[in-house]
């Protein structure tokens, strides 16, 4: 369970750091419009992940792991442009892949409670909607 919520939070808050990098940087408008959402999204998935989690003895880490950290550098170093675009929606499609996986595990995990399957479950649409966006984008940036 502890790992579960410091995947699920890690990887939340570096969603919402790329997307801010995302929504200033990008140049493709449907890249624009998909940083953003990654940011309204995440702020809220993360939001409802630490209610689940209220009074369980677990906590989301207050800092990023190592490979979050550079994902994020690299993006924050990185010029605006085609690159750019491409780059950040590559991410998104990897991340979401990795994000989906967690919480169907996690949704189906009967060693976890029922607040933080029911969390899990809630939002694995979004994340599943968040992975097909960023497929789509992604292949129509490969042109």
């Amino acid at each position: 369970m502890q790992e579960f919520v410091e995947k699920a939070g890690t990887s939340g808050q570096a969603e919402i750091e790329m997307g801010e990098l995302g929504a200033k940087k990008a140049k493709n408008g449907q890249v624009e419009a998909f940083a953003k959402r990654m940011v309204a999204d995440h702020t809220k998935a993360n939001q409802e992940l630490l209610t689940a989690i209220k009074g369980k003895g677990v906590q989301v880490p207050s800092s990023q792991t190592a490979m979050h950290k550079s994902m994020v550098e690299k993006f924050r170093q990185q010029d605006a442009g085609k690159n750019f675009d491409r780059e950040y929606m590559e991410q998104m499609v990897e991340d979401h892949k990795a994000a989906v996986e967690l919480f169907e595990a996690a949704a189906d995990d009967e060693k976890f409670d029922l607040d933080l399957r029911a969390y899990a479950k809630r939002i694995l649409p979004t994340l599943q909607d968040h992975l097909k966006q960023a497929q789509t984008i992604q292949s129509k940036l490969a042109d």
